[in-house]
C-alpha cells in the first residue's frame, strides 16, 4: 500500500489554474483577464473582483499582490496581521504569507494585480524594489488608506494596464512594468505623506516587533520557544519579551501559538489529514497534547472544529 504523502497548506505558483483559486470562474467582464485563465507574458495578472470568491485560503502564494478597494469592504489575513479592505484602502502582499481573504460584503469592488517576482525582475529587481517601496518591505506597514485623489490616480493607471492589455502592442509587457512602477511611486507618496516610515524606523522597538513577527511565521513548527528567536535576532529572551509585550500588550509566546493555532485551523479545514496526522505534522509529541493545545486557544476540540465548517 502507498505510504500516504502528508498534506501541507496549499502553496501556489502563478499560472493559468490559478484563476480558478480566486475566481469562481471567468466573466462576462471585459476588464483585465476577468474573462480568461491567460497570463501577461506567464507571470502577471490584472482583475476586478467580479465573480471573486467569497472566501479564499487560507494559503500560501508565490507571488506578489497589490490590491486596491473602491466600495464596501472585505476581511484580509496575513500571517499574524489582519486588516479591513474598505474605501480607498491599497494593500501590498509577499510571497510565503499565510494569507486568507473572507467576510465580503455583497457591495464589495476592487481591483487587483497579481505578478511573479520573474515578471517584475527586469525593470524592479526584489531588492530594489523593497529598498524604494518600504510597504515591499516585511518591516513596513503593507496597508493604508489613500485620500480620493490618490486612490483616483491609482484607478486610473490601473486603467492604462488594462488598455495595455485590450490594445496587445507590441512592447506591452514593458509598458504594464512601467505603469506598475507608476503606482508604486504613487502608493510611496502617500506612504511618505502619511509619515508611515516612521513607525517602522530602523533598529525601533516596532522592527523589532516586525522581524520577530517574521521569524515565527518562517519557524514556528520547529522553533517554540522565544529564546530560539531572541538568539536569530541577537537580542536576549528577556528583551525581546518585554519590547513584544511594550509594543503589542501580547506575550511574544502568544505569537507562536496564533501561528500553531491558524496552521491548525487551516489544515483540519482543508485537508483529510487524520487529528493524529495533524498533531504530529505540527511537532506536537502527542494528540492528546494538541487536543489540549487547541482546545485552550479556541475552546473547541479539533473535531468539533473540523465538522462545524
Amino acid at each position: 500500500m502507498k505510504k500516504k504523502q502528508p498534506q501541507q497548506i496549499p502553496v501556489y505558483r502563478l499560472d493559468r489554474d490559478y484563476l480558478f483559486i480566486h475566481k469562481e470562474g471567468t466573466t462576462e467582464s471585459d476588464f483585465g483577464l476577468d474573462n480568461t485563465p491567460e497570463l501577461i507574458e506567464n507571470g502577471f495578472g490584472l482583475y476586478s473582483s467580479a465573480k471573486v470568491k467569497e472566501r479564499i485560503g487560507p494559503l500560501k502564494s508565490e507571488f506578489f499582490r497589490i490590491a486596491l478597494c473602491r466600495r464596501g469592504f472585505v476581511q484580509v489575513d496575513c500571517g499574524l496581521e489582519t486588516f479591513q479592505h474598505q474605501r480607498n484602502t491599497i494593500h501590498f502582499n509577499f510571497p510565503s504569507q499565510l494569507f486568507s481573504l473572507y467576510n465580503k460584503s455583497d457591495d464589495m469592488f476592487a481591483y487587483y494585480m497579481i505578478f511573479a517576482e520573474r515578471f517584475a525582475e527586469s525593470l524592479l529587481p526584489l531588492k530594489t524594489m523593497q529598498q524604494q517601496y518600504p510597504f515591499l518591505n516585511h518591516g513596513g506597514v503593507p496597508f493604508f488608506q489613500l485620500t480620493d485623489n490618490e486612490a483616483q490616480e491609482i484607478e486610473d493607471l490601473i486603467f492604462r494596464i488594462d488598455n495595455e492589455i485590450k490594445q496587445r502592442l507590441p512592447g506591452m509587457g514593458q509598458s504594464i512594468l512601467l505603469y506598475i512602477n507608476l503606482i508604486l511611486i504613487a502608493a510611496n507618496r502617500s506612504y511618505e505623506r502619511q509619515q508611515l516610515a516612521g513607525k517602522v524606523a530602523p533598529q525601533s522597538d516596532n522592527t523589532l516587533v516586525t522581524r520577530y513577527k517574521k521569524l515565527v511565521g518562517q519557524h514556528f513548527i520547529t522553533k517554540r520557544h522565544v529564546a530560539d528567536y531572541a538568539a536569530l535576532l541577537a537580542v536576549t529572551p528577556n528583551h525581546l519579551s518585554r519590547i513584544i509585550r511594550e509594543e503589542t500588550g501580547k506575550t511574544a509566546s502568544s505569537f507562536i501559538e496564533e501561528m500553531l493555532l491558524m496552521e491548525a485551523r487551516a489544515l483540519l479545514r482543508h485537508t483529510t489529514l487524520s487529528i493524529a496526522e495533524i498533531a504530529y505534522q505540527l511537532d506536537f509529541s502527542d494528540p492528546s497534547y494538541f487536543n489540549k493545545f487547541f482546545k485552550k486557544g479556541t475552546l473547541l476540540t479539533p473535531l468539533r472544529y473540523r465538522n462545524e465548517r
